[in-house]
């Protein structure tokens, strides 16, 4: 019988890991990198694997986040293990910088309205 209490799964989509030690690009051998794409468990920086045009959105404004994502053409999760706890964790999102400023845009057109909603 399954049990009631899976875990949620998430999207298949692009992963950039910040890696807890030093890690340097396979292809390129540039590093210590601070985001790292595991392309057949190598890593790569961003501008091997494409993904240099894209600007981090840390964690913490979820409209923001949640507008960045839909306005951006191209989007990447970043996550960090936390070996305490044993999971990666989210720590923001990578969006092309016009999308960025686009949803910036938005947020700043309805923020009183999302604030009275609060």
């Amino acid at each position: 019988m399954a049990s009631s209490r899976a875990t949620p799964s998430l999207p298949v989509g692009l992963v950039v890991h910040q890696p807890a030690g030093r890690r340097h690009c396979a292809a390129c051998r540039r590093g210590p990198l601070p985001l790292v794409v595991l392309e057949n468990g190598a890593p790569r920086c961003l501008d091997c694997a494409d993904l240099g045009h894209l600007v981090l959105l840390p964690r913490g404004d979820t409209a923001l986040t949640r507008r960045a994502r839909e306005e951006s053409a191209l989007s990447a999760v970043v996550v960090r293990f936390n070996r305490r706890k044993g999971r990666y964790e989210r720590q923001g999102v990578l969006v092309e910088e016009e999308a960025l400023a686009r949803a910036e845009r938005r947020c700043l057109a309805d923020a009183e309205a999302r604030r009275r909603r609060r």
